[in-house]
């Protein structure tokens, strides 16, 4: 039976973290950026309500849409960024979807920049003052290139705030604070329909407030680089001034081996993920470097790539895929030939790393299925008979290597490009580059690392002073340490430590406070729902996400007024779940838990014991209780509170035992 990915990577992670991945030996340095979007009124540079994770859905159907080509611009030096140059190279065309109740002519860059959110401004200095961070007297707004299509000016603006201090973490640890910058967030990514070309994105989450924090190299422990995510994230939080839910803080990891050059992995939401991202991007650089080793042992520092247009080779082939790669009017297939290089192309370490998969990752960033290549042929129906033919036109041996690239013309010849600046890239060890964190924790190529050349001052927006009243009053906001904030709110609602810390650090706390403010619930009750019925209902499948506040304070509400019992608690959440635009009222009808009276929660309990007077005969009433109790919940289980039934149980056995 075939492994699912994931548990091969996590099997393979496990087994080179056991046997063979000594980090110290080969200098792991891990460092961390994390960008934190605040809780703030407006966006950062206009009165627009900033992006809501969990927020209704914009009515994107019917909002105003328009279309960009973006293309890069120079610094101020008059150098163009390599990162802006490659995605500008791709000419993608990006379709904007403008919903009028979050955005407006600011984010559609067709209206200058409104003055900097002083609410984003204090939170982002607040986290400074917390990190004993040094804030910079004059805050500049500068441009960064982005030419992604993620923002409609292709720049995203971003001031650095403050520079030094430190995070505390752990036992006695600490790592230093490099830079804290407050920016703009990115629009949102959109699922695109029809051409593979074009990218859709929506501007509700368009300009939203970000805090950067971007920390020092954490040399040789991937648990040290989670610890200390876990731990500034808990001092963002514990400000209760950033938005809360998946998607609202984001880590890019920047990861290097060996002296060599940063790699920066991008889109690791989860702290689960941090691990195997590191490990695998640790092992992927290391065989990396490997490689490099080997390849300059037989060929030297410089390799001979050759380029050939092989399409007429192909016009005939019976490869539905390469067929199907170049079928439009326009396509051709271009060989990418390397002397004495077989070998290693196709070859790959314990976590499938491989030279192979880096080139097909950067064909299919140009909008291509991928590549064929001399280590894997003949495989996808290109025969044998064809490989000899291409050998002998472009003159190779066996001894040598090849990369096919099929599609439209213009495109693979810019992929043929990019491909061959990577084969040169081998010969020492891993370019710098952008890349795609999965779940499973592999990395994948987006795009070469930016460089200093992507930045540009900000000529719209004036510099910003900070004044000394305005650190001293911050000063005074500085939270508590977090363990001493859970204690306080454990002890305050008589919470042990396995409920009080999850639901302090959870978005659902103000729900919870509310509830027990307004309700008079026992609180170790609503925070067990809350923590513990919340996660057995997400580990078995139930989308709780779609839960509202209003919606679950109303159910604790109705549970007050006594309209269901507490045990059916989960089985409610769960319909709520499902049907989250539904009224509660109508739920709970569907659920049938609605709560009984007594008086038929009475009748209940003596047809039970009738119809067992035999079992209370030969056990007594007391050794039967707990037989009759089991029977009578299986029938109220919901509609009546459990110490109740426990009550009118031993009345009714009582009276039973009196007349028999």
């Amino acid at each position: 039976m075939r492994r699912a990915k994931t548990d091969l990577v996590e099997q393979g992670v496990g087994s080179l973290k056991a046997q063979t991945l000594d980090l110290s030996s080969i200098n792991l340095k891990v460092g961390l950026e994390i960008h934190q979007q605040l809780a703030t009124k407006t966006k950062l540079f206009c009165s627009c309500p900033p992006f809501s994770e969990g927020s209704e859905e914009p009515d994107l159907a019917n909002s105003p849409t328009f279309t960009r080509i973006l293309r890069p611009v120079t610094s101020e030096l008059g150098e163009f960024d390599v990162a802006a140059r490659f995605e500008s190279r791709k000419e993608i065309v990006v379709n904007y979807v403008a919903p009028v109740e979050s955005s407006c002519l600011v984010e559609a860059d067709e209206e200058p920049p409104h003055p900097i959110s002083e609410e984003a401004l204090e939170t982002a200095l607040l986290f400074a003052l917390a990190l004993r961070s040094r804030v910079i007297e004059e805050i500049h707004v500068m441009r960064k290139i982005v030419v992604d299509g993620s923002n409609t000016s292709g720049f995203q603006r971003t001031a650095v705030i403050a520079l030094g201090g430190g995070l505390r973490y752990g036992k006695e640890k600490e790592v230093g604070v490099q830079t804290i910058s407050l920016e703009e967030d990115a629009a949102r990514a959109l699922k695109t329909e029809g051409s593979t070309s074009d990218r859709s994105y929506a501007l509700d989450r368009l300009g939203s407030p970000l805090v950067e924090v971007s920390l020092a190299p954490i040399e040789g422990s991937p648990e040290d680089a989670e610890e200390a995510a876990v731990t500034l994230g808990k001092l963002m939080r514990s400000t209760g001034r950033v938005a809360r839910g998946l998607g609202t803080i984001r880590q890019d990891v920047n990861i290097s081996v060996m002296d060599g050059n940063v790699i920066e992995v991008k889109g690791v939401q989860r702290l689960d993920q941090f691990r195997k991202v590191i490990i695998y991007e640790a092992t992927r650089q290391k065989f990396f470097f490997d490689l490099a080793v080997e390849i300059r042992e037989k060929l030297g520092n410089d390799l001979e790539i050759s380029k050939f247009v092989t399409t007429e080779l192909f016009e005939n082939t019976i490869s539905k895929v390469l067929a199907k790669s170049f079928s439009e009017q326009g396509s051709n297939v271009i060989c990418i030939a390397v002397k004495g290089f077989a070998g290693f192309i196709g070859r790959e370490n314990a976590l499938h790393a491989r030279l192979g998969k880096e080139l097909g990752a950067i064909a299919k960033s140009y909008g291509l299925g991928g590549v064929f290549h001399s280590d894997e042929l003949p495989n996808y129906g290109i025969t044998q008979v064809e490989i000899s033919t291409l050998r002998e036109f472009c003159q190779l041996n066996q001894n040598d290597a090849y990369v096919l690239v099929a599609g439209q013309a213009q495109k693979t010849e810019k992929v043929a490009e990019a491909l061959v600046h990577r084969l040169e890239d081998t010969v020492m060890g891993v370019p710098a580059e952008t890349r795609a964190a999965s779940v499973d924790g592999e990395t994948t190529f987006l795009r070469p690392r930016p460089g200093s050349a992507r930045m540009y001052p900000e000529t719209d927006i004036p510099l910003i002073q900070i004044s000394e009243a305005t650190l001293i009053r911050l000063k005074k906001e500085i939270p508590e340490p977090w363990e001493k904030l859970v204690r306080g709110f454990s002890s305050k609602y008589g919470l042990p430590p396995q409920l009080g810390e999850p639901l302090y650090d959870s978005e659902r706390r103000a729900l919870f406070e509310k509830v027990i403010a307004e309700t008079g619930l026992s609180p170790t009750f609503v925070a067990s729902t809350l923590v513990d019925t919340f996660l057995s209902l997400s580990r078995s499948g139930v989308p709780i996400d779609s839960l509202k506040d209003e919606s679950l304070f109303e159910m604790f509400l109705a549970l007050k007024d006594g309209k269901f019992a507490k045990e059916a608690v989960p089985e409610i959440l769960r319909e709520m779940a499902a049907h989250p635009h539904s009224a509660f009222n109508g739920v709970l009808k569907k659920t049938g838990f609605s709560k009984i009276t007594r008086e038929e929660l009475e009748k209940i309990i003596d047809k039970v014991i009738s119809q067992n007077s035999d079992l209370i005969t030969a056990k007594g009433a007391e050794g039967a209780r707990s037989t009759l109790m089991g029977k009578v919940m299986e029938m109220v289980r919901g509609k009546a509170d459990g110490k109740e039934v426990s009550e009118v149980l031993a009345a009714s056995l009582a009276s039973f035992k009196k007349q028999n």
